[in-house]
């Protein structure tokens, strides 16, 4: 029987210590406190609360975050599954660099190569981080080891870009396991990027909003206690660790509204293949020694203004449009009417400085030849929008080209296999 390396065996005696070995060690362990409750019955010396178990999949920027933040919330026993960045990860750890949360390099949390060999034991909750591209994998199809199991589910909690990520899930619920999933879905707003395998960098912003998922409403405003339940549970986890987490009462809305963000300057970014520092930022001082790329070079640089930011407003209108015929009102807990301009104000604002250096994760999976999140941000735009009749003719161009470049990427990826 592997034992935990410290004088004691309290099964969660030196968690910091013990976090450092692989899944396949410390698992069988594990296992025997863990297998039959999602929150582990046992308290670290001093303390009364008991630990939730909590899985992360994918362990890119978004995962590798809020890993480390449930964690250093001191509340969850947390291992990840990582799966191309698995070996790394395990062996050097990840090297975390935030100005919000300093830096902790090297962190290396209980890590697992594929959910199957973390199914094994009841979670609390599931964070799921992956990028969400069904025409790649589905996420009934990612999460299947857990969804088989015998063991009682966890509440899915989903850390992804897009709408309509849930349906599918949902849906395995009712028609396969024929009950329904706790599903609760968030709105984030972070400025990270995967700066290698084991490297993330993030920047001031991190916000999280939490709401459950309910399917096909987009009117109800007000959680149940039973939700509420579920919804502080995860809020609380998440601020405990220092997120800037709060809980929606109908989080449609606020995914719309963030989904807002990425059809419109991802898009920019995709089609033009540079950061929004391209759009918003300022070239450095005459004289200084400050060095930064790109920003917006004076000659032609008025055609900026001109032509491409005033495209970006008018598919913001297109999209409050959308959301004014979903039931969305024009409101602070709605779908304010300005909120297009106060988007352009904040990412001009935030883009405009020397140490910016964020880039949309689909820019980096272009960048990268991997498959995009093409269908969740715009694909379901577009659906939307066709079902509701209403015109969006500037994200439909962009969604047309957009979907030839993933086409193209799904060619080259079949290709080598």
């Amino acid at each position: 029987m592997f034992r935990p390396r410290c004088a004691s065996i309290h099964p969660l005696c030196h968690l910091r210590r013990l976090s450092a070995v692989p899944c396949s060690m410390i698992r069988p362990y594990y296992r025997m406190v863990s297998t039959s409750t999602a929150s582990l019955k046992t308290s670290l010396p001093g303390t009364s609360f008991p630990k939730e178990n909590v899985l992360v999949i994918g362990l890119g920027a978004v995962g590798a975050l809020y890993a480390f933040l449930l964690q250093r919330s001191g509340l969850a026993h947390v291992t990840v599954v990582a799966r191309s960045n698995h070996d790394v990860v395990s062996q050097q750890g990840i090297n975390i660099h935030t100005r919000s949360f300093g830096d902790s390099p090297g962190w290396k949390p209980i890590v697992c190569r594929s959910v199957a060999e973390a199914a094994d034991t009841a979670y609390a909750y599931t964070f799921l981080a992956t990028k969400c591209v069904p025409e790649v994998l589905t996420t009934p199809k990612l999460l299947e080891p857990l969804l088989v199991s015998q063991l009682e589910q966890p509440t899915y909690v989903l850390l992804q870009n897009g709408l309509g990520i849930e349906k599918d899930l949902y849906e395995h619920g009712v028609n396969v396991l024929k009950k329904p999933l706790n599903i609760v879905n968030t709105a984030i707003y972070l400025f990270a990027s995967q700066e290698g395998p084991n490297t993330v960098a993030v920047d001031d912003t991190e916000r999280v909003e939490l709401g459950i998922y309910r399917h096909n409403d987009y009117t109800t405003t007000v959680n149940s206690d039973s939700e509420l339940r579920i919804l502080d549970g995860v809020k609380n986890l998440l601020v405990k660790g220092g997120s800037n987490a709060s809980v929606v009462p109908e989080i449609q809305r606020q995914k719309f509204h963030k989904n807002m963000y990425n059809v419109v300057f991802a898009a920019t970014t995709l089609l033009t293949r540079y950061a929004m520092t391209a759009v918003f930022r300022s070239p450095p001082p005459p004289g200084s020694d400050l060095k930064y790329a790109p920003y917006v070079y004076p000659n032609t640089g008025e055609l900026i203004d001109e032509y491409t930011v005033p495209m970006m407003r008018e598919m913001f209108d297109e999209l409050i449009t959308l959301g004014r015929a979903l039931g969305f009102p024009d409101s602070k807990d709605g779908l304010p009417s300005d909120a297009g301009e106060k988007a352009i104000v904040f990412n001009r604002a935030n883009h405009d400085t020397p140490w910016s250096f964020h880039k949309p994760s689909t820019l980096l999976d272009c960048e990268k030849g991997v498959p995009m999140e093409i269908d969740v941000i715009w694909g379901s735009v577009v659906r939307l929008a066709r079902e509701r009749r209403v015109a969006i003719p500037r994200i439909e161009m962009a969604y047309s080209l957009l979907v030839v470049m993933q086409n193209q990427i799904l060619r080259q990826r079949a290709e080598s296999s």
